[in-house]
């Protein structure tokens, strides 16, 4: 299998790993026969899979999506989808989520929508409760909690 990926600055030890090859976008939107989203989601980067990036894939090629939904076009993905321009795909996240069960996605026979459950391996799932555990534990002990979601709460005054 030859990997090739795109990040903002290539990844070495990636690279070496998993032989994996750094490309330009347009490179790996044009070579993919898989594309795969792992990435984080900042505002400029709405709709960055858009009707002429899947112009630019493959005929055989499949989308997959697990990092945010507001990477894809969700209309133009259809199109791209109904008029064969890509052959599939996969998406464990949506824009927006949830996504309405009235969504044409859902229509069509080459798409695969799964309940955002992208995050569920034992790695992350573990990682989870002890981060639970944690806060539990520093809770009950009248301490700060060490992942707070929020942790302006200690600076208001009771």
């Amino acid at each position: 299998m030859n990997i090739i990926y795109h990040n903002r600055h290539p990844n070495d030890e990636a690279e070496k790993e998993l032989n994996a090859t750094y490309v330009s976008f347009d490179e790996l939107i044009a070579q993919s026969d898989v594309l795969s989203i792992h990435a984080s989601f900042t505002p400029d980067q709405k709709d960055l899979f858009n009707g002429p990036v899947f112009e630019k894939m493959k005929e055989n090629a499949i989308f997959i999506n697990t990092a945010r939904g507001g990477f894809q076009n969700e209309k133009d993905l259809y199109e791209a989808l109904v008029s064969k321009q890509i052959w599939g795909a996969g998406l464990d996240v949506t824009n927006p989520e949830p996504m309405s069960k009235e969504s044409t996605l859902l229509e069509l026979s080459n798409v695969c929508v799964l309940p955002h459950i992208g995050s569920a391996t034992m790695e992350a799932r573990t990682g989870m409760a002890r981060i639970a555990a944690e806060n539990i534990i520093a809770f009950s002990k009248g301490d700060k909690i060490p992942y707070c979601a929020n942790p302006e709460v200690y600076s208001v005054s009771s």
